[in-house]
């Protein structure tokens, strides 16, 4: 039995409220994320979770420079029509 606890794998999810340009047959190098407000204040509230558990770990150790943020931004069709 491992004395280690159970940890998250996710720290929440927000939504996206559009992108900018359009979505076309192919998007531009960069796009716009428009969030609200309140979904902005749950992105924070996750990444602040996130980097605190990151920072948590030995930097010093090639394992612990690798860790990372992975932010998924699905670009398929939205909630909203465009």
């Amino acid at each position: 039995m491992s004395n280690e606890l159970p940890t998250k794998k996710s720290f929440g999810s927000v939504r996206v409220d559009r992108f900018s340009p359009p979505k076309e047959a192919e998007w531009p190098k960069a796009i716009n994320v428009h969030i609200s407000f309140e979904e902005a204040m749950r992105l924070h509230l996750g990444l602040g979770q996130i980097l605190g558990k990151l920072n948590s770990y030995d930097r010093s150790t090639k394992r612990g420079r690798e860790t990372a943020v992975n932010l998924c931004v699905p670009t398929g069709q939205t909630h909203h029509d465009q």
